[in-house]
């Protein structure tokens, strides 16, 4: 092999590379709504809040239940937030875990601690029945912007999610997080700041491009 021919190669290989960089940065990942597996997410996944405003997150749960077809009884997760930037509002129960019985209710509890930052939820469905196998909100969260908020873009993270099915075997849980836009007091934020890392991704693909063709 030439070795015009193995440059040409290893520039290809990396543009394959920088590419599936760039759509991963890009594109959030989608996970498979399998058996045994329950999606934890916030909506929406981008928002914006002024300063002193509130901003209304859902937290969606996704579950097909089990191998045998077993919904979830139970589910709990962590809201994790900045204490400098938010304090929570408002936590209020969803119907998730509901779905399925006109006689099933949601039994929760939240533990909020705002100096930490933390907004713990914990809920059971009673009675368990079949258990929950949809996609809806189990919480809707209500967070307060502090009044001297800075403009920033603030992540809101779902942490130590757990779900367990009416056999009480846990299933696997995968979090997505949502990030929140503050125009604060110091005048805004450059909007396209969050795009910086797939922009830079994006351009060293292009110069290998060219660099390809130069090759040719």
């Amino acid at each position: 092999m030439t070795r015009p021919t193995v440059a040409r190669l290893s520039v290809v290989l990396a543009v394959v590379c920088v590419c599936t960089l760039t759509v991963g940065a890009v594109v959030p990942a989608t996970v498979g709504a399998g058996d045994s597996v329950t999606i934890f997410f916030l909506e929406p996944s981008e928002g914006n809040a002024d300063a002193g405003e509130t901003v209304t997150l859902e937290f969606v749960v996704s579950s097909h239940g089990n191998y045998v077809g077993e919904g979830i009884d139970q589910l709990s997760a962590t809201i994790a937030y900045d204490p400098d930037v938010f304090s929570v509002a408002d936590v209020d129960h969803g119907p998730m875990l509901a779905a399925g019985d006109s006689n099933a209710t949601v039994d929760g509890t939240v533990e909020i601690d705002d100096e930490a930052g933390l907004a713990t939820i914990d809920q059971e469905r009673t009675p368990s029945g079949d258990g929950a196998k949809t996609t809806d909100t189990a919480a809707t969260i209500t967070l307060e912007v502090a009044e001297d908020a800075s403009s920033t873009n603030e992540t809101v993270e779902l942490t130590d999610g757990s779900a367990m099915d009416i056999s009480e075997y846990s299933q696997a849980v995968f979090e997505r997080d949502a990030t929140i836009t503050i125009d604060g007091t110091d005048g805004g934020i450059d909007p396209v700041a969050g795009f910086a890392v797939p922009s830079a991704l994006l351009a060293v693909g292009a110069v290998l491009l060219f660099a390809v063709r130069r090759l040719d």
